[in-house]
């Protein structure tokens, strides 16, 4: 942090921070916007003296910038509203557009040309979209006009989903509300729209109408000032005018900040006197600086942990994904999917960690949820994104996938899934294999289609198709030669319009533009990476075709209300068009190994008074949830008042603490603690699957396995990307006396794989007696897993771990362990997978393997 900021810092991030209180209002002067390369009041004076001299004393004989100071300065300073004095410069602006720059034309294009940009929008405003996209900002007044605010605000989009601006155009107040979460005040209007005030006759008068606008809101807020001189009677007598003598105005202060060393203006210090403990003057060394440091701050930190939030009404969207859904509840939200999700968007995006407190509130901001008489409404957005059975509302919202014309599968379930398993299939090497490819001068090997491209049109279809269409969208596979995706729902009207669309319907893109049909589900898959940029996704398919040396070809067909894109690969050379041969061949692997992906901040140790062996036999444990006792403390997930509250006859509560989660893994004794305390969540999980006919083996061996029915086999239906699937998990080997049984089960250890925790399973067999349920002695077992080993092979054991994943996991893309008290304790139910060079691998001449089990 700067030293010449800490002091604003320590007053101004607790205003931001401050979850019980109204967000501060920030009111931007010019000096914010001198970074970007936009002129001062006293730079812009300057400016336009030199055009008007040089257009209208030299005729446009020369140039603005061959004119010499020595010409234009003793021309301004005999106008006769001129006002002297070195350091009152820029009180001359309003004057000098008042007086130089007419008529109304004129006045517009020099000032929009004044107030463009002349460099990269600078770091200050990037991280006050930040800070409005965090919910830190709300309401942002403004004297400037340039486009440095809505420019910054709009490279947020979609996080930030709606930009309001209030007075672009006299009497313009209508996007104005005190709860808009993104909302501009252009307090002398905008120049393209001929209502800027910047002329002395005009910035000397307020707008009452504004004025009685604006006053409740800066009466209930802190109000924060950044690069603004305070020279305009409009601003100083009108937004900060007394409203009745004897009160003292502004309750929540005023934070004015100046850069260091400057003088406050005349009516700065007025205002100062006036509002007296009220008022603080702040010194900063420059707006980027300040927003800078203020950003280190408050890193991690976000206002959608406020409850006093008033929501838009249900009434006011009008997008389909954002519409209430008012037949589904929360009760139709996989939220064990949604958290994990969330977790990586707010990750992505440097936002503050969401947790299950705050779960709900963030999909409030996002329109996810929408508030109605204090109950949460679902939209429809949610139930793509998150439903348990999104197809009970919108039967059409699936994917069909054909091959060839012929073979034909239907992908169902949340948008989160469809694209895991859509891309899980467009990766395969059926459907994108590598190439030999001649080049100039050589062959090179490819993917027949770069994999960023089949992302990119997967996301575009998932994420702007149109979901009012009664019609699922469709890929359409010709192995070799071309995949087709086709969208229900042809361009909307905004980038119609923006296109040139041929006679055939074909698209000719040429420049980056977009239009949000379903702004929240853009919203979180460009949140989770899955989406680049808005605007660019059509343009870098072209790119990445062209440069493969494939095709491809974008449609619009307005009759059909159809949107279809085609790619095409490059010609591989003549006689390989199969999987080509690397000296150096990679491999997709699986890891038997399922990832938490949301485990607690901190776990909460508690001091027994006795040893745990030593603890009363009649204390009731049931409502403490899953915990470890080890010697004479218990180590939970479980909240620490909670615990505390149902074991306080014998825990010490004074020496019971609640411990970050980071502490714990950095000691090798206390990480294996926490290893130990999520076996039991783990196998406190699998104890769910006793229906099921699955039990833990006796003896703390960490595995288990399906138990016969009835002193017979057992087959378990499942589902994978196909339904139904039947599997003999119990199977009866042998007749009459030596009738045994072949149990499938599996052990289980938690491990950390690259930082990450996981639980690490692996499939085996347990040989029973004839009620199919009690182990063989070992040393039979032993036999008969030797004699069993040879039938397995590696694409056999890629099954097990399928069907495992979906058996474990129900069918869900999440599976939580937490139970009770513990809601955020969440495992992904895909196992880990990772492409690695086979370098030193025995070739067994197999040419179809390239994904492989380890």
């Amino acid at each position: 942090m700067m030293a010449g900021n800490r002091l604003a810092v320590s007053i101004l991030a607790p205003l931001l921070r401050a979850t019980e209180e109204p967000c501060p209002v920030l009111l931007l002067g010019a000096g914010a916007s001198f970074r970007s390369g936009v002129p001062t009041a006293a730079d812009a004076v300057k400016q336009i003296a030199r055009l008007v001299y040089s257009e209208r004393e030299l005729g446009g004989s020369r140039p603005p910038e061959r004119v010499k100071p020595s010409e234009w300065e003793p021309w301004l300073q005999n106008q006769p509203w001129f006002i002297h004095g070195a350091d009152r410069l820029a009180e001359n602006f309003p004057l000098a557009v008042e007086h130089l720059l007419y008529p109304a034309d004129f006045r517009k294009r020099v000032i929009l040309e004044l107030m463009r940009p002349r460099n990269v929008i600078s770091a200050g405003y990037g991280v006050l979209s930040d800070f409005v996209m965090r919910g830190l900002i709300r309401t942002i007044l403004t004297t400037n006009f340039d486009p440095c605010l809505p420019d910054a605000l709009r490279a947020r989009q979609p996080h930030i989903r709606h930009i309001h601006e209030v007075n672009r155009t006299p009497t313009d107040f209508d996007q104005f509300n005190v709860f808009n979460k993104c909302q501009i005040v252009w307090l002398h209007g905008r120049a393209e729209h001929y209502s800027d005030k910047n002329a002395a006759g005009e910035i000397g008068a307020p707008d009452p109408e504004l004025v009685s606008l604006l006053r409740p809101l800066l009466d209930s807020s802190p109000i924060i000032v950044i690069g603004y001189r305070g020279t305009e009677p409009s601003i100083m007598e009108g937004i900060f005018a007394q409203i009745k003598a004897g009160r003292l105005d502004f309750p929540h202060g005023v934070y004015w900040c100046i850069r260091r060393g400057e003088t406050p203006h005349p009516n700065v210090e007025a205002l100062r006197r006036r509002l007296g403990q009220n008022f603080t003057l702040l010194e900063i060394d420059g707006f980027d600086e300040l927003l800078t440091d203020l950003s280190q701050e408050l890193v991690d930190f976000d206002r959608y942990h406020a409850s006093n939030i008033n929501p838009p009404s249900v009434h006011q969207f009008h997008a389909f994904d954002e519409r209430v859904l008012d037949t589904a509840s929360l009760d139709d939200l996989d939220l064990d999917l949604a958290l994990p999700v969330l977790r990586q968007y707010c990750e992505k995006l440097k936002r503050a960690p969401v947790s299950r407190d705050t779960l709900l509130a963030l999909m409030r901001e996002q329109g996810l949820l929408v508030q109605s008489d204090g109950k949460d409404k679902v939209t429809t957005g949610a139930i793509l994104l998150f439903g348990k059975r999104p197809q009970d509302f919108f039967p059409h919202a699936v994917v069909a996938v054909t091959e060839a014309g012929k073979k034909r599968e239907i992908y169902e379930g949340n948008l989160i899934s469809q694209h895991r398993q859509l891309l899980e299939k467009l990766e395969t090497p059926e459907v994108n294999p590598l190439l030999k490819v001649k080049k100039r001068r050589q062959h090179d090997e490819q993917p027949a289609y770069p994999p960023r491209a089949l992302v990119e049109l997967l996301v575009n279809m998932l994420v702007h198709r149109d979901y009012e269409a009664r019609e699922p969208a469709c890929i359409d596979i010709q192995l070799g030669s071309e995949i087709a995706f086709l969208n229900p729902g042809s361009l909307t009207k905004k980038l119609a319009g923006q296109f040139t669309i041929e006679r055939d319907g074909r698209i000719v893109v040429s420049e980056n533009v977009t239009d949000q049909r379903n702004p929240s589900l853009c919203d979180i898959f460009f949140g989770i990476s899955a989406m680049e940029r808005a605007g660019t996704g059509l343009i870098d398919v072209g790119q990445l075709m062209q440069e493969c040396g494939g095709r491809c070809a974008f449609y619009n067909y307005d009759a059909d209300a159809r949107f279809e894109a085609k790619i095409a690969p490059p010609q591989a050379s003549a006689g390989s068009r199969s999987i080509a041969r690397s000296e150096v061949p990679t491999g997709m692997y699986i890891l038997n190994a399922i990832p938490f992906s949301v485990i607690p901040d901190a776990l909460s140790i508690i001091q027994l008074k006795m040893h745990w062996r030593e603890r009363p036999r009649d204390f009731d444990f049931s409502e403490c949830g899953t915990f470890v006792a080890r010697g004479d403390t218990l180590w939970s997930f479980a909240p620490l008042p909670l615990l505390a509250a149902q074991l306080s006859p014998i825990i010490d509560v004074d020496a019971s603490v609640t411990v970050a989660r980071e502490e714990v893994e950095a000691s090798p004794d206390a990480k294996r603690v926490l290893s130990w305390l999520l076996r039991n969540h783990w196998e406190r999980h699998l104890l769910s699957f006793k229906q099921d006919g699955l039990i833990l083996e006796r003896g703390h061996k960490h595995r288990a396995y399906f138990e016969g029915r009835n002193g017979d086999g057992r087959t378990v239906v499942w589902n994978g990307q196909r339904k139904g699937n039947r599997r003999d998990v119990v199977k009866r080997r042998g007749e009459g006396v030596r009738t045994w049984f072949e149990n499938e089960g599996i052990s289980y250890e938690i491990v950390q794989i690259g930082g990450h925790w996981c639980v690490r399973i692996k499939p085996f067999y347990m040989f029973t007696g004839k009620n199919s349920r009690s182990p063989l002695p070992s040393f039979t077992r032993a036999a008969k897993a030797t004699s069993r080993m040879k039938f397995d092979r590696n694409k056999n054991v890629e099954g097990d771990l399928a069907f495992w994943s979906s058996f474990l996991g129900r069918g869900n893309e999440t599976i939580n362990i937490g139970h009770q008290h513990v809601d955020d304790l969440i495992l992904d139910s895909s196992f880990l997978t990772v492409e690695v060079p086979e370098i030193g691998l025995i070739d067994d001449g197999s040419e179809d393997q390239n994904r492989m089990p380890a």
